[in-house]
């Protein structure tokens, strides 16, 4: 999403460019206006296109996605699959120890996406076929994305993700789920995986991990949507003893998120990972 403080500057640098203006300059002040609300349309569609990730890996170390879409096989032809059988295919990929041999029955995307982070505000969930460059195969429902790679923390410490999704999240540390999160009517059964404490505004918290400074795991997440309409997936990430709101979980330090629900960046929340 457009960054608040990039919005805020713009509009500000607007408003004294007006003044300048004046009255005399009405007609110049108005078609600025209309040239700046085409910038503001043109920024907040190259975020949401980059909401998943990137097709440029941009010389840094970060997280590979992979679009599965569950209606069609790797040949184009239907599967068997409804939205009521949805939940069945995530509970098996995670029981399976997140073999992704059970996501290669079906079509899987050739062309991935990176990025350093899961911060995806409500958007159309339309994007996320686009952001993989196949909004013209790949309808925006009943579709997985399972973003990997090798991590490790800055800091030793015990540590928890807690996310919140529309439809569901999930993250693995060498092949064991320690954090599920979404809608009920689309979360695998509590038998896989269930927390320990209870949700908070439609959060959902993981295991604690104990990790040493440096300690390099296997790191994965899936995100996904079943009936199509609007998508989100968020991920924090926790310090047992910090204070504070809780950090987004990142690979590397960006400018966003700066709200209520984000806190921001510290010594142990931005992961190091490796190429």
């Amino acid at each position: 999403m457009l960054s608040e403080a990039l919005s805020s500057k713009l509009s500000r640098a607007l408003r004294r460019v007006q003044r300048s203006l004046g009255e005399a300059g009405a007609l110049s002040s108005s078609l600025l206006a209309l040239s700046f609300a085409a910038l503001l349309a043109a920024t907040a569609a190259r975020a949401q296109d980059a909401a998943f990730g990137s097709a440029d890996k941009q010389g840094q170390a970060a997280l590979i996605g992979i679009l599965y879409d569950l209606k069609q096989t790797q040949q184009r032809e239907p599967t068997k699959e409804t939205e009521r059988t949805y939940r069945t295919v995530i509970a098996e990929f995670l029981q399976s120890n997140w073999d992704e041999d059970i996501l290669n029955r079906y079509f899987r995307v050739t062309r991935p996406v990176y990025t350093t982070q899961i911060f995806i505000p409500t958007i159309n969930a339309d994007q996320a076929p686009k952001a993989f460059g196949v909004s013209d195969v790949v309808k925006p429902r009943m579709w997985v994305v399972h973003y990997k790679g090798q991590v490790a923390p800055p800091e030793g410490g015990v540590y928890r993700f807690s996310g919140n999704a529309d439809d569901i999240i999930a993250v693995s540390i060498n092949n064991r789920t320690v954090l599920v999160a979404g809608r009920p009517d689309c979360l695998p059964p509590k038998s896989v995986w269930h927390s320990s404490v209870p949700d908070e505004r439609e959060t959902s918290f993981g295991d604690w991990i104990s990790l040493k400074a440096g300690e390099v795991v296997d790191f994965d997440v899936i995100i996904g949507e079943r009936p199509g309409g609007q998508f989100r997936a968020l991920l924090w990430i926790e310090k047992e003893g910090a204070s504070g709101r809780r950090p987004i979980f990142k690979l590397a330090p960006t400018t966003e998120p700066r709200n209520g629900d984000f806190g921001p960046d510290t010594s142990w929340s931005i992961w190091t990972a490796k190429q």
